[in-house]
Formats: structure tokens, sequence, C-alpha cells
């Protein structure tokens, strides 16, 4: 079942995380296993990995800017700073 406030690229990540666990790769089952798994450990190029999706180009730039966003630690400033 779907949620109706499901965000398009959550909605792509479950899908794909979905498909994934009907056909384990032993690469974990989140998406950010996946992803990783594919493009470091497979070989895969953007655009060879967009076709195996289906999905564009952009919409995999999407995918992946949204997985290093989600890497980003929260900003802490450096009071000590001085330039």
């Amino acid at each position: 079942m779907t949620d109706p406030n499901e965000g398009y690229i959550e909605r792509l990540r479950r899908i794909i995380e979905e498909q994934y666990a009907m056909r384990p790769t032993g690469c974990g089952l989140s998406f950010d296993e996946i992803l990783c798994w594919e493009i470091h450990t497979n070989g895969m190029t953007f655009k060879w990995l967009a076709e195996k999706w289906g999905i564009s180009l952009p919409t995999l730039g999407e995918l992946i800017y949204d997985h290093c966003k989600q890497l980003e630690e929260s900003p802490r400033v450096n009071h000590d700073y001085i330039k």
C-alpha cells in the first residue's frame, strides 16, 4: 500500500528497494546500499544504471543528490574561526 503523502523521490527509492528485495543481490536491502553497490562494486555508470532502473539520467541525478544530502552532517559553527 502506498502512502498518499509519499514524495516522488521517496516513492522511487521504495519501489527500487522492493524490486531488489524480490531479486536479492547480496548487497543489502536499503536504497543507499543498493545505489552504492551498483556504482562502486557492480561498476555501473550513471547511464547504465538509469537504463537498468528504467529512469532518466536527471531522475537518477535527483536520487543520487537525495542520497548525498542524507549523508551530510548537520552544520556546526566554528566560533573560533579567524579569517
